[in-house]
């Protein structure tokens, strides 16, 4: 990993969720995909004929990570393991934004900075990510943090998911 983190934005609603990151030329896009599951693909991949690149699971517990052919990854806690790599989540709740930062090691590999919360209940987000970290994975690491899952559809949603 590099010393540099990376600007980014990402918006999110209970069934989308889009990560664009400065340097990358294609944006990273979550999808509802079944009950309580988000598929993540990358912005160039074709819908309906590319595989998704990972599949969060949120509707057992703790979420779990897939590839579509075996699971890679799961959140126990405050720690992501994903691909044989481990991250481990420090949140802030500076009520009713969401603060946190992730770590590998001792090296900081992302900061997220809710920015603001709709009364519809979009949510927008200033991310910092290392230019090693895949933006697949920063987005599942955001995903796993802010949970859309728990999201509502209407007005109002302001309480912290």
């Amino acid at each position: 990993m590099t010393d540099e983190l990376r600007p980014g934005r990402a918006e999110m609603v209970r069934m989308t969720t889009t990560l664009r990151i400065a340097g990358e030329s294609a944006t990273v896009v979550s999808l509802q995909a079944g009950y309580r599951r988000q598929s993540i693909r990358r912005g160039t991949d074709r819908w309906g004929i590319d595989e998704p690149r990972l599949m969060v699971d949120f509707g057992s517990g703790w979420p779990t990570l897939d590839d579509g052919r075996q699971r890679v990854g799961e959140r126990l806690g405050n720690t992501v393991r994903l691909w044989s790599r481990e991250y481990r989540i420090h949140r802030q709740w500076l009520w009713p934004t969401l603060r946190f930062t992730v770590t590998t090691g001792e090296r900081t590999v992302l900061r997220v900075r809710e920015r603001f919360r709709r009364v519809d209940g979009a949510r927008a987000f200033d991310t910092y990510s290392d230019a090693a970290l895949d933006p697949v994975v920063t987005l599942a690491l955001l995903l796993v943090t802010a949970r859309p899952d728990r999201m509502s559809f209407g007005r109002g949603d302001a309480s912290p998911p």
